[in-house]
């Protein structure tokens, strides 16, 4: 019987120490598995990229969800493109002109390329040297008196126009009811106007463009009219406003206007209508009064009346040109040009002039031969200029 207990717990044991065995393997087996939750190091990172002294919270997993964003590329900004102004000098919308553009449009009384070159101007800007009305009288004793219906004016704005100046010795030809109507056109069908108005205010008005960024200021004044009764008025102790041109035989009021201006403009252009009528050098007064205007600070000085072209000069880097002549007006002088202005990035002006003549109510350009005289026109007017 002892022995049957020895044979029986003899086998107990050995079957335990198997069973211990058994499950032995089998737990080493299980703990060199990966479990299911276990992230698994993307195959594509090499073992040198992670280190056994790398922490795990230094492992950046990309979230699928997560949108990647790039920096916008930015343009170079565009290259400055200079602002262009053409100006021309006095216009006459006659009868006889109106009969030519009736058969042939604009360009029935400029050429293609006079009508190109003032369409394309960023500002295109002239004399206007009579009201739009269809009322008034003459202005009793004087020579010359113009008055053009009011039908004409669309012929402005189909030429390109932009402004006018009226601060002229035609303004007023007809009373003080056709410079009425003159301001009511002009403001229908869009172009602005300096130099004259209702009253002293608005004639000395600055009137400004903006192009590309820049502010470009316009002041018209003249030297010439016929009497005190066609001055500008502001409404006083007795006394209406009266409507008028801005006047400058001195300087002063008008450089007042243009120290003002120049503190809201990157560019102010004065236009004054002044000269001796047929005179072709620049009369001594002229070259006074625009050397006081830039003083005050304008960058270009520009004028008519003389119904000549008249020459140029420089003060202080900046171009006066003291006459353009008759643009469209009358036949008995046919020299004539398009003044172009180009202003820079600084704001420098640059003058360029095309050489034309006016013909029998068509203004054109001149032929090789007439670019040379009226280059060689310049240099004998012209103050320490020469032109090729």
């Amino acid at each position: 019987m002892n022995r049957f207990k020895k044979h029986i717990l003899f086998i107990s044991s050995f079957l335990a120490l198997i069973i211990i065995a058994i499950l032995g393997i089998q737990y080493v087996n299980n703990t060199s598995k990966p479990a299911k939750d276990t992230i698994s190091v993307n195959e594509n990172i090499s073992e040198s990229t992670i280190s056994s002294e790398t922490d795990s919270s230094d492992i950046q997993v990309p979230d699928s969800e997560t949108e990647t964003t790039t920096e916008p590329l930015t343009s170079p900004p565009e290259p400055y493109s200079p602002v262009t102004i053409a100006m021309t000098g006095d216009i006459l919308l006659s009868d006889r002109l109106y009969q030519r553009y009736c058969e042939g449009g604009i360009t029935g009384f400029i050429s293609p390329l006079i009508a190109d070159t003032l369409a394309n101007a960023d500002i295109t800007f002239i004399n206007q040297e009579f009201p739009f009305s269809n009322r008034g009288t003459p202005e009793p004793g004087k020579e010359y008196t113009y008055c053009v219906p009011t039908s004409y004016a669309h012929i402005f704005p189909e030429m390109g126009v932009d402004i006018v100046s009226l601060s002229n010795n035609h303004t007023l030809d007809y009373g003080q009811d056709a410079l009425l109507d003159t301001f009511t056109v002009l403001d229908e069908i869009g172009i602005d106007y300096i130099g004259a108005g209702p009253d002293l205010n608005r004639a000395r008005q600055l009137i400004t463009k903006e192009v590309r960024g820049k502010t470009i200021g316009f002041l018209a004044a003249s030297r010439v009219v016929p009497s005190g009764e066609w001055y500008a008025r502001n409404a006083g102790e007795g006394y209406d406003a009266r409507a008028g041109v801005f006047t400058t035989y001195d300087s002063a009021a008008l450089c007042q206007e243009i120290r003002t201006a120049k503190e809201k403009c990157d560019v102010v252009i004065v236009y004054a209508h002044w000269g001796i009528e047929r005179q072709e050098v620049a009369a001594d007064y002229q070259r006074i009064l625009a050397k006081d205007y830039i003083d005050a600070g304008a960058d270009l000085v520009v004028g008519s009346h003389a119904h000549v072209m008249q020459g140029v000069e420089y003060y202080k880097d900046i171009p006066i040109v003291y006459g353009l002549g008759n643009f469209l007006f009358s036949n008995y002088y046919s020299r004539t040009t398009v003044l172009t202005v180009t202003i820079d990035e600084t704001n420098k002006c640059s003058i360029s002039f095309l050489p034309c003549k006016s013909q029998t109510y068509y203004t054109s350009e001149c032929d090789a031969a007439g670019q040379k005289e009226f280059f060689s026109f310049l240099n004998r007017v012209s103050f320490d200029v020469t032109f090729d």
